[in-house]
């Protein structure tokens, strides 16, 4: 299984909200194999070690993280919202 984690400040509204909207989405694409987990900042690190797509509300590093980060901001804002699912869709079909 490949996964997506969703960061977030504390890991309970804000990345619980974003990771509903990645699992309906790559539910309607048909998109199989991929788990998605939300977690807060302070618990990120082991879980970010196998993730194979990041998605954040927070502005973090690109370089502190193996897998390509991908701003969720839109997924809550609602502003850009299928530009960044697109995004996470793409890397999905990418990454092996």
């Amino acid at each position: 299984m490949k996964k997506i984690l969703v960061i977030c400040a504390l890991g309970y509204a804000t990345s619980t909200m974003i990771k509903k909207t990645i699992e309906d989405f790559l539910k309607e694409k048909g998109t199989e194999g991929w788990i998605v987990d939300a977690v807060g900042l302070n618990m990120s690190a082991i879980p970010a070690k196998d993730a194979s797509v990041i998605v954040t509300s927070l502005e973090l590093n690109a370089k502190d993280y193996a897998a390509p980060l991908v701003n969720g901001i839109s997924l809550i804002s609602g502003i850009n919202k299928e530009a960044t699912l697109n995004k996470i869709y793409e890397l999905t079909k990418t990454i092996n």
